[in-house]
């Protein structure tokens, strides 16, 4: 399901696009809202009213729009081209949406199993007395906490670590290192890069302010470092691709060099963040397939020893 925020970007451009005054569009698309969120339309609708932008309505709601929304619409009044910025930002977070649909995904049946194993190998001892109601539950919860202690000190990680500094840098580096997952995230973080390139290109900004705003939102400080050379590059009046590191799969670079050569920048970015988001969904999926067997494996392996050492003898002495 698209997100509040995907749909909401769908609708206004839909309206915009119809030739529907400002002020109307954003009633209209923003009907339905709740919380924060609605209150800071109706906020907006008042100050634009009063002579400001759409985009210095919304900087002043930082909690509610975050700094890729705020560039790409402030670009798009700038240049006359509001319709395809809100378009682009559409686009944007429903390619975000599906990205997190995988994750989802991926993790409800490894829950649903993981909970299957703390819960139903020791239920026979307790149903035929062997063992306690409080023996019970402190067996289904020591496996239970194999898995949530872990998990929450990555959430954790991830929800409280300053996008930048020592610590995100560690971390970051950490995750390119897992297998699998870190090719998945490079080419998820290519993927963020072109496509937030092509929807500013699309918006009116000046191909070099594409290249440095779109180096912002890679998400990941490493896959940043990589491509962080393409907007000094163009300032030095040589390719983008001349700066982007060797690092890169060469497909990517010789992508980006052809877009430019030929002139056809706009439509090669739009290929490019669709193929690598394609070769990165597959991957993230695998991870998600495998990376919960291997944690089926290791939790039955455990709860098989633990059920051993406390199930009482069953059988006679001699």
């Amino acid at each position: 399901m698209a997100s509040s925020r995907a749909i909401l970007y769908h609708n206004f451009f839909i309206m915009l696009d119809a030739g529907v005054p400002l002020l109307k569009s954003l009633r209209t698309s923003s009907e339905g809202l709740r919380g924060k969120r609605a209150r800071a339309f109706e906020s907006m609708v008042e100050i634009i009213s009063k002579g400001e932008s759409l985009a210095g309505a919304m900087a002043q709601f930082p909690k509610v729009f975050d700094r890729l929304e705020l560039m790409i619409v402030d670009a798009g009044e700038t240049s006359g081209e509001l319709v395809g910025a809100v378009k682009g930002l559409a686009e944007w977070f429903s390619f975000r949406d599906r990205i997190r649909k995988i994750i989802i995904t991926g993790l409800v049946l490894p829950f649903v199993i993981i909970h299957a194993i703390a819960f139903l190998p020791s239920l026979p001892f307790l149903l035929f007395g062997m063992i306690s109601v409080i023996e019970y539950f402190q067996n289904a919860f020591s496996v239970l906490l194999l898995f949530y202690v872990p998990a929450v000190i990555i959430w954790g990680v991830m929800k409280f670590t300053p996008q930048e500094g020592i610590l995100r840098k560690l971390l970051d580096n950490l995750v390119m290192t897992i297998p699998v997952l870190g090719k998945g995230v490079l080419l998820l973080g290519l993927s963020r890069y072109a496509r937030t390139f092509h929807t500013l290109l699309k918006a009116g900004v000046p191909a070099v302010g594409c290249a440095e705003k779109s180096t912002e939102v890679t998400g990941n400080t490493v896959v940043r470092n990589l491509v962080a050379g393409a907007a000094q590059s163009a300032h030095e009046g040589q390719l983008f691709s001349d700066g982007f590191s060797p690092q890169l799969p060469l497909e990517f670079r010789e992508s980006w060099r052809i877009g430019e050569e030929t002139g056809d920048l706009d439509e090669v970015t739009k290929r490019i963040a669709e193929a690598n988001y394609e070769r990165a969904e597959y991957l993230v999926k695998e991870f998600c397939r495998w990376v919960p067997r291997i944690v089926y494996f290791l939790l039955i392996l455990y709860q098989a020893l633990r059920i051993l050492q406390a199930a009482p003898v069953l059988v006679p002495t001699v």
